[in-house]
């Protein structure tokens, strides 16, 4: 049950975490809100206010939300995109306890132990009860070279229950549960674990841990107050959403004028320093600032281009954040270094862009989100062929030899097998090394695996009419022929 440990643990961090946001956005830098270097004094308060306000809610959806990604190296490219939509409820008891930790202007052991004091669990039983998370995804695309697939699905938690949506190569997709379920036995684990938690915040060497938080956090001040410099909010000209209006920010970080900030060496420099402090096993840092000058500038000509820019929607009727949206994009030229060479390195490309709107503010029920009304308990993912209609190599039929390759890292290769209920087939698989054989039915779950390792065939016989899966799966660089054959009657 040590799982159950873990789960207590990662709550408590997770609540102290949800409460992280809120207390850096009320950071203050020579009187400038963070991030509000360029804004009036009542813009910026505008913009914190919204951020803080969003960040409090119980409850919210995005109706729509899409990433697309580009990458580049080696004159080979690879895009993403994928798009959906997700709806977040907190439970009561959780929203009190995030609010009430994020009141707390210092952290400390008592603080903590405080903290703790307010769980056990009958309490964490509860919010599992209460606790809505659905994340879809309606299209998901990937394209890259000799690869290309599409494919969408789902994470929902609801009524203390898991359920995962995955596609099959048929192009149907399968819902799969697994109800998070608590015995009398567990809760009295958790209530010790608890406990334990309880006991070891107050330990003496505990303090040696928070004065070494306090020195990261110190470092972290140091390290926002630079970027800051770097960092330029501007009003844009106001928006309508959804009929309110919006008053939209956009905000920009140059990473090539961080890498060209003369402070940069000086202040990295010394965050080092204070982080090996606080590890005394640690080595001491082998570097002056000239040094690291030198290797920020060596670092600086390698950058044409590095910078993000975040768009925030306000609205000026509800005072939350509407939508958000991000542009980042860096390139990398090692050639830059090597003028006149004719092997220069190709540059390297990467470009990120997402959208974000949020809706629904407060207003979530559970009862908003309904549960799959059919699914295969979660026991089954293991005999259950993940995949997409791109990612068939082929169709078979009888009498086909088909040869197949795998690179030195293996991978698996998927065959469409058309049957009838009824019909044998035998599948043989001949190759220098052991690559493994699976038959999947037409709702893409196992039915028959099978190793060459003892070099016989393996004779299937179909239990419905459809398309069968075939599999191959290698674990080294091998090279393989499969052959299907018509049992003889």
């Amino acid at each position: 049950m040590n799982y159950l440990r873990r789960t207590v643990i990662a709550l408590a961090l997770a609540l102290m975490l949800i409460a992280t946001p809120a207390l850096t956005a009320l950071a203050q830098d020579d009187g400038v809100g963070l991030g509000c270097n360029g804004l009036s004094d009542s813009d910026c308060t505008l913009l914190q206010d919204a951020t803080l306000a969003t960040e409090a809610l119980a409850s919210y959806s995005i109706p729509a939300w899409t990433v697309n990604a580009y990458f580049s190296a080696e004159q080979e490219t690879v895009f993403v995109e994928a798009s959906g939509s997700a709806t977040i409820a907190l439970p009561e008891e959780i929203v009190l306890l995030r609010d009430t930790f994020a009141s707390v202007e210092t952290v400390t052991p008592d603080t903590l132990h405080a903290f703790l004091l307010q769980l056990d669990a009958n309490s964490i039983q509860r919010m599992l009860d209460d606790l809505l998370v659905a994340f879809t995804v309606d299209q998901f695309a990937l394209a890259a070279p000799g690869e290309a697939l599409t494919a969408y699905g789902a994470v929902l938690y609801k009524d203390r229950a898991f359920y995962l949506n995955l596609p099959a190569p048929s192009g149907e997709n399968a819902w799969f549960s697994q109800p998070v379920t608590l015995t009398n036995a567990d809760l009295d684990e958790i209530d010790e674990a608890l406990a334990e938690l309880r006991d070891a915040v107050l330990e003496p060497d505990i303090d040696e841990a928070f004065d070494a938080a306090g020195g990261m956090l110190v470092m972290q001040q140091e390290i926002n107050a630079l970027m800051q410099r770097h960092l330029t909010t501007t009003r844009l000209a106001d928006d309508t959403l959804d009929g309110q209006p919006a008053a939209v920010f956009s905000s920009t970080f140059n990473a090539k004028d961080l890498l060209s900030d003369p402070d940069l060496a000086t202040t990295f420099l010394a965050v080092l320093e204070n982080f090996t402090a606080q590890d005394p096993e640690m080595e001491p840092i082998e570097i002056n600032e000239a040094q690291l000058q030198l290797l920020l500038t060596a670092v600086n000509l390698l950058i044409p281009e590095g910078s993000l820019t975040v768009n925030q929607w306000v609205g000026l009727d509800d005072g939350y954040l509407q939508r958000i949206t991000l542009d980042g994009t860096l390139n990398i030229d090692p050639s830059l270094l090597m003028p006149g060479e004719e092997t220069a390195p190709e540059p390297v490309v990467f470009d990120l862009s997402g959208a974000f709107d949020l809706a629904d503010f407060n207003a979530v029920s559970p009862d908003d989100v309904a549960v799959p009304a059919d699914y295969y308990p979660a026991e089954m993912l293991d005999e259950f062929l993940v995949g997409t209609p791109e990612q068939v190599e082929q169709v078979l039929a009888v009498g086909d030899a088909v040869p197949g390759s795998f690179s030195l890292d293996g991978s698996t290769h998927i065959y469409a097998l058309p049957l009838e209920a009824g019909q044998t087939v035998v599948l043989s698989l001949e190759s220098d090394h052991y690559p493994y054989l699976s038959v999947y039915n037409p709702d893409a779950f196992l039915v028959e695996t099978h190793s060459i390792f003892g070099g016989e065939p393996l004779a299937f016989t179909a239990d419905a009419d459809g398309v069968h899966f075939v599999t191959v799966e290698g674990f080294s660089e091998l090279d393989y022929t499969l052959t299907v054959i018509e049992a003889e009657g």
